[in-house]
């Protein structure tokens, strides 16, 4: 049997909270972790070498779990931001707090799973359990699971 470690190529999940009412500094003092990047509507932010400074359309705070979890794993990812939401501390649940800061501002929650295997490797299933526990944000979940192209077979659009 394969480990999914020796297919893996690379492997992360994101949360990410969006709105136009969107205080990305509230999500930051929620989690207590730094975001990968956040920015409110209207805010001038560096977008990258190729599109320079862009304008928020709307506020986002965006954590990527790929420069934080060691692992080749997707559960191991999403188990980061199970934890994350759950927080350390029983008097302080980050997942209520967000759940409360979705419905007040008009915001969005949405936890994505990335996965690129090699060529045949199959796709990580995502526990039953954790997509439950992502509804009680309400968070959205998006998969996004591609592998390499078969040695000798083409790819057609």
């Amino acid at each position: 049997m394969r480990s999914e470690s020796a297919e893996t190529v690379k492997t992360f999940a994101t949360l990410r909270v969006v709105g136009d009412q969107l205080v990305p500094e509230q999500v930051t003092r929620l989690f207590k972790v730094l975001p990968t990047r956040a920015y409110a509507k209207g805010q001038t932010y560096y977008g990258g070498k190729r599109t320079g400074n862009l304008t928020g359309k709307t506020g986002v705070w965006y954590f990527a779990t790929d420069r934080v979890v060691a692992s080749d794993n997707l559960v191991d990812h999403l188990m980061f931001i199970v934890k994350l939401l759950h927080g350390y501390s029983s008097e302080t649940i980050p997942l209520t707090k967000l759940h409360n800061l979705i419905q007040k501002r008009s915001l969005t929650a949405v936890v994505s799973c990335f996965w690129y295997g090699r060529a045949g490797a199959r796709p990580p299933a995502v526990p039953r359990a954790v997509s439950e526990f992502f509804k009680l944000v309400p968070a959205e979940m998006e998969i996004d699971f591609d592998t390499d192209e078969e040695p000798g077979t083409r790819r057609t659009a």
